[in-house]
């Protein structure tokens, strides 16, 4: 391969990005491409001095020659360095390639993206939605009150980023599609929305201004799919999901997942306020409600983050570092159709040449005011929890039929038939897993049988097995509460201690007053 400058990048107008793996951007040398969608690719990349790795984005070529996608990827680089918050990841430098390619440097960071985690694990138990939830609470505050409304919030924008001491620390991602309040924002074509249909606010499905309250209205919804693994909307098109966030009053948590307790729905259902006016002010404030709903049903909330087991089904970890921007598409057999047909932001389309957007943009606009139209008279049902995203079965694809030889096979010589290949071996299992038990009250111990395993704020290990195992969780001041766990495989279980309540004494025979006795 003949040599070349290493800031050159030949690549021609719809080209691959590939080709600039190995060349600087600024002062960083890129190294491998970790994901690519239809706005940009994110590049793991290299200081060649201070060996400081980070994760660069690069806006693909043809986007760079649409006027607009370059405003949107210089506002989501000043939108996300204008934010000081540990829940939201750094961009730390921005520039051009040799070719006029815009790109920004940001922390890389470890870990997977919340919408991987709810498709292995379905939901979020409780006590882990609220400690995952108050951090990007406070991202979002931050970004607020920094004149910053994200209008993107979903699973595949927050990454859990897994940490040296063992805590899962929730990232805030992909301001792409923020809105900068104020006169220097960058402006997008009024009254058409942006964002994705099944986490969109009612006003900015409708297309109007929006503020902090609009996130907060996203926030209840990406509350509400990690407790029941469902979103409250789904639907057979966009617009279909746009006139349910118009018009249709969505579904307690409770009935959608029957163990959850009653008190969380009012303060879900506050989030998810068809007016922003009945949303809380901020989005702190709903969680404080939400963490206040949970205590008052008995669980204890800790303080900090969670600590999240890897899991043990990814590559091995020189592959399992991800960029901040969670763009590697998803497997068609995973994706169900209605998150395929409406997660409309979740990457950028990229043209296949320079054309015009106006015809796309007005025939949006019309489906809006057909849907604002049609939902003044569309009857106000619950959602059917059977159309819930999840429950679609996902279809094998077939391979094709090897073609038929040209030359007949050749007979087999008589002689000792070959031996059969011998069957692969069983993966070994673990010799132990670990348990993590949420809710108990502080000072809580587990126990099996007559042996302590430890306190319950901590993972308790237990040998591997498949036979299940009764284990006892005790606190002083609570009835003990007996949890059955089966040991083939690391887990988390939600548990709720009854408070003990004192019981009068019995009074001594002869004490008891005449009026009390019993006639019988």
């Amino acid at each position: 391969m003949p040599d070349s400058p290493p800031n050159a990048d030949p690549s021609p107008v719809g080209q691959s990005s590939q080709d600039v793996v190995g060349r600087m951007a600024g002062e960083y040398r890129l190294i491998k491409k970790l994901g690519e969608g239809g706005f940009g690719a994110v590049y793991e990349a290299e200081h060649p001095v201070l060996r400081r790795r980070a994760a660069v984005k690069v806006l693909h070529q043809v986007a760079g020659m649409d006027s607009d996608a370059v405003l949107r990827f210089i506002s989501e680089a000043q939108a996300a360095n204008q934010i000081r918050s540990r829940h939201i990841v750094d961009v730390f430098s921005f520039g051009k390639l040799p070719n006029g390619r815009h790109f920004y440097v940001m922390d890389l960071l470890d870990g997977e993206p919340l919408d991987r985690y709810l498709r292995r694990e379905k939901r979020c138990d409780l006590t882990t939605t609220l400690q995952l939830l108050r951090p990007i609470a406070e991202a979002l505050d931050a970004a607020h009150a920094a004149g910053v409304v994200h209008r993107d919030l979903k699973p595949q924008n927050v990454f859990l980023a897994w940490e040296q001491s063992g805590d899962t620390v929730p990232k805030l991602l992909d301001f792409g599609m923020a809105k900068l309040l104020g006169e220097s924002a960058v402006q997008t074509v009024s009254g058409v929305p942006v964002g994705t249909p099944l986490y969109m606010s009612p006003e900015q499905a409708r297309g109007e201004k929006v503020d902090g309250r609009s996130d907060v209205y996203a926030l209840g919804v990406l509350c509400h799919e990690m407790l029941t693994g469902r979103v409250p909307f789904t639907g057979e098109s966009p617009l279909a999901v746009l006139v349910s966030h118009l018009t249709i009053t969505p579904p307690r948590a409770s009935d959608v997942f029957t163990t959850l307790p009653r008190e969380l729905d009012e303060p879900i259902l506050q989030m998810l306020h068809k007016e922003a006016s009945g949303r809380p002010g901020t989005a702190s404030a709903a969680v404080t409600a939400l963490i206040a709903a949970a205590e008052r049903a008995g669980y204890v909330v800790p303080d900090g983050m969670p600590r999240l087991p890897r899991p043990k089904d990814l590559p091995p970890p020189a592959s399992t570092t991800f960029s901040p921007h969670p763009i590697t598409p998803e497997p068609v057999a995973e994706a169900t159709p209605s998150h395929r047909e409406l997660g409309l932001g979740a990457t950028h389309p990229a043209p296949s040449a320079a054309r015009p957007t106006w015809p796309i943009v007005a025939g949006f606009v019309v489906l809006v005011a057909v849907a604002v139209l049609l939902g003044r008279s569309v009857l106000q049902a619950p959602a059917s929890p059977s159309s819930a995203a999840g429950e679609n079965t996902p279809r094998a694809e077939v391979p094709p039929a090897p073609l038929a030889p040209s030359v007949p096979p050749p007979v087999p010589i008589p002689a000792a038939s070959a031996p059969e290949p011998a069957a692969p071996e069983p993966a070994p299992h673990p010799e132990s897993i670990q348990l993590s038990v949420h809710g108990a009250p502080p000072g809580a111990r587990i126990s099996l049988g007559d042996r302590a395993l430890g306190a319950a704020a901590e993972p308790i290990v237990l040998p591997y097995g498949t036979a299940p195992l009764e284990l006892t969780v005790a606190a002083p001041g609570y009835e003990s509460h007996v949890l059955s766990v089966v040991p083939d495989r690391d887990s988390a279980s939600d548990v709720k201690l009854k408070r003990r309540v004192a019981r009068p004494s019995k009074p001594a025979p002869g004490n008891i007053p005449s009026d009390l006795e019993s006639p019988f």
